[in-house]
């Protein structure tokens, strides 16, 4: 997938979950309350950034915490961005 099809929500969501990943682990798995403090979104852009790199299959998502995880695909996703040094 390119980057040119992903929201600077869907970035900004992106990267912050790759810090989660690069600190924690392959499980990583933050909550969603607290994370557009994290990200620098507003609650609506973390909602609408969670659905689209759902549909996108660049996240999972877990309803009862609710908490979201990178993908494999997600993850190789975000290493690809130009501030992650492959541009």
């Amino acid at each position: 997938m390119s980057d040119a099809h992903l929201s600077v929500g869907e970035r900004k969501l992106l990267l912050c979950l790759l810090a989660f990943y690069r600190e924690i682990g392959p499980g990583a798995t933050p909550a969603l309350k607290g994370l557009d403090e994290e990200a620098g979104l507003e609650r609506w852009e973390i909602s609408e950034a969670v659905a689209a790199l759902r549909v996108k299959g660049l996240i999972e998502y877990w309803e009862l915490q609710p908490a979201v995880r990178l993908t494999p695909e997600g993850l190789r996703a975000v290493l690809r961005f130009p501030e992650e040094g492959d541009a």
